[in-house]
């Protein structure tokens, strides 16, 4: 391997620059976090809420669901569950609307809610969402307003403010984001042996002036004392800020060689080969907390010979196989697989794609395969 790096109150103004931000909506090239990092920064609000308004951030997705669950995110905290709620109940107020829950069903609900549904309305609204979405899809709304006890007109209606709704709403912040983005690594196959190289952009290394520290026993006279006294303060504050960039660098390339090591077959032979992997996995193998893997997930890119991509990339649950040799393949190939067959094959059923990926060694049950096309933006067969 090789290493790059050397060792309150309303504020009636704030309030104003915040409308005027959320108006603006992202400006080009914001991630998400950035956006609503903003809007935090522009809240009134304690010290202690804003520290959980920025681990809350940091674990959310670029759709603007949440990476870790709550009660592993704030696992190593002495935060009450009050003041999480609070908090969470502070970012979903932040713009874009939907954001800070788990799933996009959570999404579209929280967005009903927010566009201050009844409560018999919104109970309607969350049953249609969490029961029904792949019938109302497939054009069965007869059915549908039949179980939930409604006319087929008002089915019509929820189904319209439905459409008015955004099921991802974070996906607006991704494209912009990507434009222009450097690596933060890069990993490389050179003649058969894998190459770690970190890129410090434009931090130099570090270092103090070791003329600058002992002028604080050159000094003589009168002023001696504070000027000697400034001085040793300028030193143990340099020396901070030394210590955090080495600690930065260590952890990103310890964190990049952990996963080099755990995905050698993906760098050398391609994506197909990516392996099931978990934030866990790597936060255990480099003695990290799972909120710290997380933040260098969302943040961190990294250069390959098959493209850039973001950390997070690497990371996901694991599909069961067939194959004795390999128990689990990873869900970012199973959704390769399934553009895949969907360009090969047209308009194909979720069971029709399930069963040809049975056929390929991969177990994966009809509704995953919806849930995956769903993110792929692929719709279903009845639509295409």
């Amino acid at each position: 391997y090789t290493e790059s790096y050397s060792t309150g109150d309303f504020d009636p103004e704030a309030s104003d620059r915040k409308q005027m931000m959320i108006e603006n909506s992202s400006a080009p090239g914001e991630t998400l976090q950035e956006h609503l990092s903003v809007q935090l920064g522009e809240t009134p609000m304690t010290e202690r809420s804003r520290e959980i308004g920025e681990r809350l951030i940091s674990n959310l997705d670029q759709n603007g669901f949440f990476i870790l669950s709550l009660e592993t995110l704030f696992e190593d905290s002495d935060y009450t569950q009050q003041e999480i709620d609070e908090a969470v109940t502070t970012i979903q107020g932040f713009d874009p609307a939907g954001i800070c829950v788990s799933n996009f069903r959570e999404s579209l609900i929280l967005q009903a809610k927010q566009a201050n549904m009844a409560q018999e309305d919104l109970r309607i609204f969350s049953d249609m969402v969490n029961l029904h979405l792949e019938k109302l899809r497939a054009g069965k709304f007869k059915e549908v307003a039949s179980s939930l006890r409604i006319s087929e007109d008002d089915l019509q209606t929820f189904y319209s403010i439905l459409k008015g709704f955004t099921p991802y709403p974070g996906q607006n912040f991704s494209s912009d984001a990507i434009t222009g983005v450097e690596p933060d690594f890069s990993i490389h196959n050179v003649n058969g042996a894998l190459v770690l190289e970190l890129n410090r952009g434009d931090i130099p290394n570090l270092e103090i002036s070791p003329e600058f520290e002992g002028l604080a026993k050159e000094l003589k006279g009168p002023e001696a004392k504070e000027a000697g006294a400034y001085i040793r303060d300028s030193v143990r504050q340099a020396k901070t800020l030394i210590s955090q960039v080495n600690l930065r660098f260590q952890t990103l390339y310890k964190a990049g060689v952990a996963i080099m090591e755990y995905q050698r077959d993906f760098f050398l032979k391609g994506p197909r080969f990516l392996k099931t992997m978990t934030l866990k996995d790597i936060a255990e193998k480099i003695e990290v907390h799972e909120t710290t893997m997380s933040r260098l997930a969302q943040s961190k890119w990294v250069d390959t010979d098959w493209g850039l991509f973001q950390l997070k990339y690497f990371f996901s649950q694991g599909v069961s196989t067939t194959s004795g040799d390999q128990k689990s393949v990873s869900r970012n190939v199973v959704k390769d697989m399934i553009a895949e067959i969907i360009a090969e094959n047209g308009a194909l059923s979720d069971q029709k794609i399930s069963d040809l990926l049975l056929s390929r060694g991969v177990k994966c049950a009809r509704r995953t395969v919806g849930k995956y096309r769903s993110e792929l933006n692929i719709d279903s067969s009845y639509t295409r």
